[in-house]
């Protein structure tokens, strides 16, 4: 999990979560009301602006996000993330604790840990999650 968490308001400008998104060298932003997730604004949502001939700087990050992303607790293990990224087909999954944002898991995170605990410990759980990861993705 990522805890250097890149964030932006729904009100902003797509150009500017763009940006930030650049800079960070991610994929995602993660909206954000008073730390708490309301969207997720990802490299698809600027395909799709893109497409529709959108303007990044005047078209509000809210009008592109996919709005109440799913997210996981805190207390929730990798593999319960990497099992609920197989199966919605996400690349990027907030982490909440109490309602709040304190994390992002990627598919990096996921597939860097899985391939670890699958080659170290022989873990057939493990096995099972990645091969699910990458027969959907």
């Amino acid at each position: 999990m990522r805890v250097k968490l890149v964030t932006a308001k729904p009100e902003e400008p797509a150009a500017e979560a763009i940006r930030r998104m650049l800079e960070s060298n991610i994929g995602s932003v993660v909206v954000c009301e008073d730390n708490q997730p309301v969207g997720i604004f990802t490299e698809r949502d600027v395909l799709r602006l893109a497409g529709e001939g959108a303007d990044f700087e005047t078209t509000p990050v809210s009008k592109a996000m996919t709005a109440r992303p799913l997210t996981i607790n805190a207390g929730d293990t990798i593999i319960d993330a990497a099992q609920l990224m197989a199966s919605r087909k996400l690349r990027h999954l907030p982490v909440v604790e109490d309602g709040n944002l304190v994390g992002m898991v990627s598919m990096r995170d996921v597939f860097g840990y899985l391939a670890e605990r699958s080659f170290s410990e022989h873990d057939e759980v493990a096995h099972d999650t990645t091969r699910q990861l990458l027969d959907r993705h």
